[in-house]
């Protein structure tokens, strides 16, 4: 909640609040008209991913003030929802608290969770709604069939899929439940038409927006979505074998490689008892997390982002609590020796998932709370004070919201034409960070150094540069509270 802006943050934390203002998502501060890019005319409407996750958070705009943190709030829900349902889908697929216990445990302390769940981007959102989605379906398996959950279950994955494309994911599995189940043809027509009806009706809420403005659909969803993951999705299906290097890559990088190790090592304990087991149930869980694995492949293709990871991470962990809650009964069931055995295995499996799990973070921000330098929001605003208020500000990611929210001439410091170049606009004032740093954003806005706000060399401080053109006269900022964030 206090971190200054991270990835992506400068395309999905700004929409809802033009939505409660205005009523479209939008983002103001980036007057895109190239037609190749994801962003072509996004200052006028947001089409590059469903919009559910921009409604979701413009209600919270009526009393939280525009910053990333509040946008941050439906993420942290949406985290906070998916290891409820964790737990619950224990409960009832294999009636067995402690492995819910332990399932919940370890993935509410992994990088598939923490992630996602802190940043102002769709994919937690998503994929609550699709452990939703199996939660209803199990409701639906095990209570003579009844439509009502059904319904709920197609409820949910229209949710998800006006939340992130990602949701066919879970659209695949849920359908193919439904219509594989044991019946009649004309029951399993039904459901399927059930499900599938009530997830277009929640879908089609969408149109009224996309009917507005049609060509800016058009253009931001087919760039930013379906030409960046490849072939056809079809084809993806049935041969999705290129895209598994990339994919798993990007797990790796994306869990690391003890949280990747015990998540496999999970699915695979999870296998192997399923195969042993008499009932169809466990057996269940093991298709969908195998099959959530290769459609996140095959759906995704070669997009690069990694947070739709979650989905799929959570039905591993799942596995990865019951094959330890079946491990651990069993070494409880011996000598005091293997009952300390079990306790030891448990904390060092707690231990494995510390690395990415937040805590030095948390630490570092408990210890300096009172320190401007830690909270993104007072950082900003100290730097926004100190710029005259009618010059044109162009910002990195880390503070663009909120110099735009504060009504100041912003525009993103971006240089990628597929997203935006501000090469193009003048500037007065370049206001630069980690990110354009790291894309030598200064050197190529021409810009002169005039100020440097925190310090550097902290990674869990916020940090900013301030440049002027060149040839500005502009030779330094008020420094009346410059002071206070350690000006050089």
């Amino acid at each position: 909640m206090r971190e200054a802006g991270g990835q992506d943050e400068e395309w999905f934390a700004i929409p809802g609040s033009t939505i409660w203002q205005e009523g479209i998502p939008r983002v103001p501060f980036v007057p895109q008209r190239n037609r190749e890019s994801a962003f072509y005319n996004v200052d006028k409407a947001l089409f590059a991913l469903p919009p559910l996750f921009y409604y979701a958070s413009a209600p919270l705009y009526a009393v939280l003030p525009p910053t990333y943190s509040t946008t941050r709030l439906v993420s942290i829900t949406a985290g906070v929802g998916a290891i409820i349902l964790i737990y619950l889908l224990a409960w009832r697929i294999l009636k067995d608290p402690l492995a819910g216990v332990i399932g919940t445990g370890l993935f509410s302390l992994s990088r598939l969770l923490f992630l996602p769940a802190m940043i102002s981007r769709p994919d937690m959102l998503c994929g609550m709604w699709g452990l939703a989605a199996l939660w209803m379906m199990w409701r639906w398996y095990d209570n003579e069939k009844r439509y009502r959950d059904l319904i709920l279950a197609g409820i949910c994955l229209g949710l998800g899929m006006l939340t992130h494309p990602f949701a066919i994911v879970f659209c695949i599995q849920v359908g193919l439940w439904a219509v594989l189940t044991q019946g009649t043809w004309r029951e399993r027509f039904s459901r399927g038409t059930v499900i599938t009806g009530c997830a277009l009706a929640i879908f089609a809420l969408w149109l009224p927006l996309i009917f507005a403005y049609p060509e800016t659909f058009r253009l931001q969803f087919s760039n930013n979505v379906l030409d960046r993951s490849g072939p056809g999705l079809i084809s993806r299906l049935l041969f999705p074998w290129p895209y598994f290097p990339t994919q798993l890559g990007l797990l790796r990088e994306y869990a690391g490689t003890i949280q990747l190790t015990l998540m496999t090592g999970g699915l695979l304990a999870g296998t192997w008892l399923a195969w042993r087991s008499v009932d169809r149930r466990p057996r269940i869980l093991i298709y969908l997390s195998w099959s959530s694995i290769y459609l996140l492949i095959a759906c995704q293709g070669s997009h690069p982002t990694k947070g739709y990871w979650c989905y799929p991470g959570a039905l591993l962990f799942l596995c990865l609590g019951w094959g330890l809650s079946r491990l651990g009964r069993n070494f409880w069931e011996h000598s005091l020796t293997w009952r300390v055995a079990a306790v030891s295995g448990a904390l060092i499996f707690v231990a494995a998932m510390f690395p990415g799990s937040g805590i030095r973070t948390w630490v570092a921000h408990i210890q300096n709370w009172s320190n401007v330098n830690y909270s993104g929001p007072r950082f900003a605003q100290q730097i926004i004070d100190d710029i005259p208020p009618d010059a044109r500000v162009t910002v990195d990611r880390a503070f663009v919201y909120n110099f735009s929210a504060a009504g100041r001439k912003t525009l993103l410091s971006m240089m990628r034409e597929f997203y935006f170049d501000a090469r193009k606009f003048p500037y007065d004032y370049l206001v630069v960070s980690y990110d354009s740093q790291e894309r030598d954003t200064s050197q190529a806005f021409n810009g002169r150094l005039i100020a440097t706000y925190g310090d550097p060399h902290d990674p869990f401080s916020c940090y900013a540069e301030v440049y002027v053109p060149q040839d500005s006269p502009v030779q330094e900022l008020h420094k009346s509270r410059n002071k206070q964030l350690g000006l050089r």
